[in-house]
C-alpha cells in the first residue's frame, strides 16, 4: 500500500539549542531545528523518515524519525536555507509521496554589542568595557585599534572572553592598557563574532 495523503509539517521552534564543537574553528557552531507534522491517519505505519537538502525537493540527509511525528535535525549551519519534507513507512514497508515542504533559513547568531570605552580610574590609564554575557554564544573578540588623526586606525590588540578582569552572571568586564606618550592618541573597539561580522567600532 503507498499512502499518498501529504503531511503537513509544523515547526516546534525555528530558534534551538546551539550546538558548540571542542575546536574554535570557523562555522562551528550549528543549528538544531525541532520539527513536528500531523500523525498520518491510516493504520499500519511502521513509521516517518525526514528528509533535508539545501535545494527544493533535492535531499542529502535522510533520518528514521521511527514512530513519533516529530524529530529534531542537527548539524544545521547558519547563514544557509534547508529544505525539509518527511514521508510516512507502510506496513509493507513502502514510501509515502513527500508531505509539503517546509523552508527552515538559519540566520547568523547575533553580533556582539561592543560596550562603553573609559579611562581607567584607578590610576592606571585603560580602557574599560562590558559585555553581557548571555551573548557569549557567538564567541566575540573584541578588537582595539588606535588612531592619532581619527582617519588612519591600526588594530593594537584583540581581547578574548576568557580575558575579562571581572563580572558576574549577567556581564563580563573588559579592560586593556593604555601606553600614555606625549602624543595625542584615540581609541576604538570593534566587538566581532566567529563569523567575521562586526559591530560598529
Amino acid at each position: 500500500m503507498i499512502f499518498t495523503n501529504p503531511l503537513r509539517i509544523l515547526v516546534v521552534s525555528a530558534v534551538a539549542a546551539l550546538v558548540q564543537l571542542a575546536s574554535p574553528v570557523a562555522a562551528a557552531t550549528f543549528h538544531t531545528v525541532p520539527l513536528a507534522w500531523n500523525a498520518a491517519p491510516e493504520s499500519g505505519i511502521l513509521g516517518y523518515m525526514v528528509y533535508a537538502g539545501t535545494a527544493s525537493r533535492q535531499y542529502t540527509q535522510i533520518y528514521d524519525a521511527g514512530t513519533t511525528p516529530a524529530f529534531s535535525v542537527a548539524s544545521m549551519e547558519f547563514g544557509k536555507t534547508y529544505y525539509f519534507a518527511v514521508k510516512t513507512i507502510g506496513g509493507t514497508g513502502l514510501e509515502s509521496d513527500f508531505s509539503e515542504e517546509l523552508v527552515v533559513k538559519i540566520a547568523p547568531p547575533p553580533l556582539p554589542v561592543s560596550g562603553g570605552i573609559s579611562m581607567n580610574g584607578s590610576g592606571q590609564a585603560g580602557l574599560n568595557w562590558s559585555y553581557p554575557a548571555a551573548a557569549l554564544g557567538s564567541s566575540p573578540e573584541f578588537i582595539v585599534e588606535a588612531s592619532s588623526d581619527l582617519a588612519q586606525w591600526t588594530q593594537v590588540g584583540t581581547v578574548l572572553p576568557e580575558q575579562a578582569v571581572g563580572g558576574d552572571s549577567q556581564s563580563l568586564q573588559f579592560s586593556w592598557p593604555i601606553a600614555i606618550s606625549g602624543l595625542r592618541q584615540f581609541y576604538r573597539l570593534t566587538a566581532r563574532n566567529w563569523m567575521g561580522a562586526a559591530t560598529g567600532p
